[in-house]
């Protein structure tokens, strides 16, 4: 039995009101007229201070009527949960979504939670199917819809928890599609989850199936206090020839007591230093560690406390790798003119996170080698050499490296087909503008990375440049234009080939004709510029479970295994091993360039003939928000998800198809019914009595009439 309106209940106070009546009733006194007093004798009026409950079988009629109009509009209906009832109303597709986010870890929850999952699979009857869901970020079904005690059962013992946080949404969703796409007459949803504040938004849109019930097994119990380590920060200085590393760890404390613990750095799996930190009750210490040189190659790194009631947060990883530049590779004429290249080179010259290592070459000394390992090559005003030394840059660009193209006024009809097919735009012919003080840069696409940097306010104003002459750059369907002059031509074109990007800027990137090079934007633009086409990604110490790599945008990665692979060599395999050991073949560019880092601990990226152990290491942590245990109440959630036409019965946990739950809910009518029959009864039984007591009151005032006529 459930009520769907308990709040009704109150009402049942109201059965006092029959009773105060009863009791307060006081006895009414009958009067006779006289034409004349002055032959009766004056007796005093006595009221009878003492009441006693009459008519008790009408109290009694009142008070149950009011009890049976409380108990109708507080909604009773019968629940069916045994086997017997569920067959009798319909097979069942219940879906059991089971939170494995690394916050589960806590104490005995994944334990529990596994065996709620038991539970809530074993008690299948008839032609009832179950699916099992689990998930953190997002959800993966571990079975299809099934009635095999046998498939959930090895679906259970075989899952394990996950590195990533907790996401109520996604998995909520997966559970409408099932419930949606099935034919059997009742739903229901079943979630097992500590319940996590920080998992649920209130702005989350998730509404499960009309008629679908949800009901939720909470297995967080109290609140807990856990020591989580939230960052690690690598603070660089240069002392003589050698860079030195200061690392400092952040750790966190949600109980209610300050807690001493160990905190102790790693690096390269050996223990350098531990000191003994204090973290104050709900606050935050830090433990700052020794300087230590950067090591020569990419070295892994891990703060580690000591353990506690969820382990996975007690350690965070991080890599230390020597200050990695982009090279850079600016080709001139044979014969550049005065200061050709000097602002450009200047500008990156004095780079600084990341640096940039600049070499100068003239378009008649170029040869091939000068090609390996370059992040970008800028052809300053130089036409796409030929040969075998086109031949490798045009490699190199589907490798990944970087081209940047300052036509001028050169003629492009000299160009190669090869070459003309790579370019982002056609070249037209050179407009001068000097005669109106010149053109500006007037819109940007501030989304892209080159001019993100200078979206804020304040932070750059390419207006102020004027381009007195440029090159009319005609981009096929205007595609791939990044920057447009004041009267609509394209300032900045770019275009995709392979794993790299081909450029085009439509002036010079010297004083002769704009003085872009004197402005303040000049020196962030190229730098941002060249970060871009040069695929450098800033060099991540650490990522979050649950974040997708992308190798070409990251070239610090994979430049030291694509760098001399030659021809298609945006395209050889790497492999990525999991900290599990599983293996992902990737290429640099290309299809297979998108991994999942879904594991703690360090992956490690290797090309082709890379041994086991010596590939770059990937730093992946928990992510420090779940380490947050604060709760809320479950039945928000549910109340959220069936907040739709026909979702009350969700909360009394049937799972009935809609005709059978409102089957279940008819109670009240019959209730509605007695208790109107009960106040018609009344109403006759007190009219009665009403007119027997009045016919008594008549009696008693001629009895004594008579009295008092027979004293005179």
């Amino acid at each position: 039995m459930g009520l769907l309106a308990p709040a009704f209940l109150a009402g049942l106070f109201a059965i006092g009101i029959p009773i105060a009546i009863h009791l307060i009733n006081r006895e009414r006194r009958a009067v006779v007229q006289f034409p004349s007093l002055m032959f009766l004798h004056k007796i005093p009026y006595r009221s009878v201070r003492r009441q006693k409950l009459r008519h008790l079988l009408l109290l009694a009629m009142r008070c149950l009527a009011l009890a049976l109009l409380v108990a109708a509009f507080s909604r009773p209906f019968l629940q069916r949960r045994n086997a017997t009832s569920s067959s009798l109303l319909g097979a069942r597709e219940r879906v059991v979504l089971v939170d494995r986010s690394y916050s589960m870890g806590y104490a005995d929850h994944w334990k529990r939670a596994l065996d709620a999952a038991r539970v809530e699979t074993r008690d299948l009857a008839g032609n009832d199917r179950a699916t099992i869901v689990f998930f953190a970020n997002d959800p993966v079904a571990a079975t299809e819809p099934t009635a095999s005690q046998a498939r959930l059962e090895r679906a259970i013992a075989g899952a394990k928890l996950s590195s990533e946080g907790t996401r109520y949404e996604p998995a909520l969703k997966l559970a409408a599609q099932i419930l949606s796409a099935s034919n059997l007459p009742r739903k229901e949803v079943v979630m097992i989850s500590d319940f996590q504040r920080i998992a649920w938004g209130r702005r989350d849109d998730v509404r499960l199936p009309p008629g679908a019930a949800m009901r939720t097994v909470d297995v967080g119990g109290a609140q807990g206090a856990d020591l989580a380590v939230t960052q690690a920060s690598t603070d660089r200085d240069r002392v003589g020839d050698r860079d030195r590393v200061t690392v400092t760890a952040r750790v966190t404390n949600t109980g209610a007591a300050a807690r001493t613990i160990d905190a102790t750095l790693e690096l390269g799996g050996r223990a350098v230093e531990t000191k003994k930190l204090t973290v104050p009750p709900k606050g935050v210490a830090q433990a700052r560690f020794a300087p230590n040189v950067v090591p020569a190659s990419a070295t892994r790194g891990t703060v580690r406390i000591t353990r506690d009631s969820l382990p996975a947060n007690d350690a965070f990883n991080f890599t230390l790798a020597p200050g990695e530049a982009v090279s850079v590779l600016i080709v001139l004429p044979s014969k550049p003119r005065t200061n050709q290249g000097l602002y450009l080179s200047r500008a990156l010259a004095i780079g600084d996170r990341p640096a940039f290592r600049v070499d100068v070459k003239a378009e008649d000394a170029l040869r091939a080698g000068d090609l390996v390992s370059r992040s970008l090559v800028i052809l300053d005003e130089v036409p796409p050499p030929n040969g075998a030394v086109g031949t490798r840059l045009r490699e190199a660009i589907v490798a990944g490296t970087g081209l940047l193209v300052v036509p001028g006024d050169l003629a492009a009809a000299r160009w190669s087909n090869e070459w003309r097919a790579l370019m982002p735009a056609r070249l037209g012919s050179v407009v001068d503008r000097t005669r109106d003080a010149g053109g500006t840069v007037a819109t940007v696409d501030y989304g892209h990375p080159v001019f993100e940097l200078f979206s804020a306010p304040r932070s750059g104003d390419f207006s102020t440049a004027h381009l007195f002459r440029y090159r009319l750059l005609v981009a096929p369907g205007d595609s791939g234009v990044i920057a447009r002059l004041d009267d609509g031509a394209p300032a900045l074109v770019e275009k995709s080939v392979g794993g790299g990007k081909v450029l085009m800027w439509a002036s010079s990137l010297d004083e002769y004709w704009t003085d872009l090079p004197l402005q303040p934007v000049f020196l962030p633009f190229v730098h941002e510029l060249a970060k871009y086409a040069g695929r450098y990604g800033d060099a991540r110490a650490w990522f979050q479970a649950g974040d997708v790599l992308d190798l070409s945008r990251h070239g610090e990665l994979t430049a030291p295994f694509v760098a001399d692979a030659g021809a298609g060599a945006g395209a050889s395999p790497l492999v990525l091993e999991s900290p599990s050991g599983h293996r992902t073949p990737l290429t640099a560019s290309g299809a297979d360039h998108l991994a999942t880092l879904s594991e703690q601990g360090f992956y490690e990226l290797r090309g082709l003939g890379t041994a086991a152990g010596s590939g770059r290491p990937i730093a992946v942590n928990v992510d420090p928000k779940e380490s947050d245990l604060s709760r809320f109440d479950p039945r928000e959630l549910v109340a959220a998800v069936m907040a739709t036409p026909g979702a009350g019965p969700s909360s009394s946990g049937s799972s009935a198809a809609p005709e059978e739950l409102e089957r279940g809910q008819t109670m009240w009518w019959y209730l509605l019914v007695v208790a109107l029959l009960l106040l018609v009864a009344e109403t006759i039984l007190s009219n009665r009595l009403s007119k027997t007591e009045s016919g008594s009151r008549e009696s008693a005032g001629e009895n004594g009439l008579s009295e008092s006529a027979g004293r005179v």
